[in-house]
Parts: structure tokens; sequence; C-alpha cells
């Protein structure tokens, strides 16, 4: 499991620290009504100080990325169906191990459907039984994509199309890589399981 140091790498922003300016203040307002809307109560996104937790208060200091980096992130969500989606987050966790990412996905993959024993074996690396071809595929897949160094292997990508096709082979690359970016976010920021949460 992965340990954060604690280190306060992107102080928290928030209107009652007072340390927005107005184009934080804008992009503030808008992941508020946003990660509400798409998380609700299953994972922790505000601080008790109304700071924005995972990637999104780091994402305020650089609000001009906020917006296309949300769309970017619901595009990619978009293309598969929840559990697919979830699938790939934990290819890519097995490999990156970003504490706040293992926090709400272990909770976000089995409100999607997965079991907390299929959810950690895939954490661990393994594909646990009882997840559907089409979802065995997107993990392993994601795997493959979290491990690269460079091309993807042509045995990797075989296994993969032939349940995935292309245009499913694709979606996943596009879930993989937008996880990624948010993993990659996470880990260089230190970001650790919320006040409150247990991981």
């Amino acid at each position: 499991m992965s340990k954060c140091t604690g280190a306060t790498r992107f102080p928290p922003l928030s209107p009652s620290n007072n340390n927005l300016d107005a184009a934080q203040l804008v992009q503030y307002e808008f992941l508020i009504n946003t990660t509400k809307k798409i998380y609700g109560d299953t994972i922790i996104t505000e601080g008790p100080d109304g700071s924005l937790q995972g990637p999104f208060n780091q994402l305020l200091y650089t609000p001009t990325i906020v917006q296309s980096w949300t769309a970017q992130q619901l595009g990619a969500a978009g293309l598969m169906t929840s559990k697919e989606n979830e699938a790939a987050v934990l290819g890519i966790l097995s490999i990156n191990r970003a504490t706040y990412g293992l926090y709400a996905h272990t909770l976000l993959a089995q409100k999607a459907g997965f079991t907390l024993e299929q959810v950690l074996l895939m954490l661990a690396g393994l594909c646990p039984p009882g997840i559907s071809t089409r979802e065995s595929a997107i993990y392993h897949l994601a795997v493959k994509l979290a491990q690269m160094k460079g091309p993807l292997d042509q045995a990797s990508y075989n296994a993969a199309f032939a349940v995935l096709g292309h245009e499913g082979v694709e979606a996943t690359i596009q879930q993989a890589a937008a996880f990624s970016y948010s993993a990659m976010m996470l880990n260089a920021g230190d970001v650790c399981v919320p006040q409150g949460a247990e991981l």
C-alpha cells in the first residue's frame, strides 16, 4: 500500500481560507458543483474547511486547465459502462498506487458493481473470478498500458482486440490515459486519504 508523507505540497484553497484569486474562485465553484453532482456522498471531495480533496485542490493552482481537464475526464468516462471504467482505473491503480485514488476507487468500484474482494484482488494485480470477459480484457489492457515503456506489445493488443474490438480498445486507452493523468497529479501532490476517511 502506498504511504503518503502528509506533506502539504499544494496548500488548501477555499473561500474560508480567503486564499482564492478571482479565476480560482470561479473554478472552485465549478468543481464543488461538479464533484457533488458526480460523486455525491460516495467519496470525500471537500474538506472541513471547504477545500477540495483529491486532485481537485491541486487543479486550482492552474485554473485555466480545470474545465478542459474535467471535460476530458468525463468524456473518457462516457465511453464505457461505470463498471468497465472502474476495471480500467483499478488496472492503473494496481501499478501506480495513488493513495487518494486507492481510497476513492475502492468505493467507486463497489458502487459500480464489483465486490470488495474483487476490488482488492484487482488492486493487488490479480484478475478476480466473477467478472465479465470484457471487464477482464479492459483490466488486463489497463495494467499493460500502465507498465508500458515503449509500444504496447502485439500479443497484449491482440488479446484486447479479440474481446473489445477497435472501439473498446480505444475507449480503454482513453480511460487509462485519463486516470493516469489524475494519478500522476495525486502522486506528485502526495495527496493522502481525506480526513475522516479510511483506506
